[in-house]
């Protein structure tokens, strides 16, 4: 399971109604390719992906 995997499946048990905005392509790799893409989007959710990362890195 790729880390986006990962991610958007956390996003969406967390954050269900915000899964569309925060969700990136499955196949990424690197969680700062995930931050940049999000915080494109918006600083806030950037921000919000970052903690989601965190998260994950902290379940490893």
């Amino acid at each position: 399971m790729t880390i986006a995997e990962r991610y958007n499946t956390e996003v969406s048990l967390i954050l269900p109604h915000m899964a569309e905005d925060l969700a990136v392509d499955p196949t990424i790799t690197s969680p700062g390719e995930i931050d940049d893409i999000v915080f494109h989007r918006s600083e806030l959710l950037g921000g919000m992906a970052i903690a989601i990362l965190a998260m994950i890195e902290q379940q490893n």
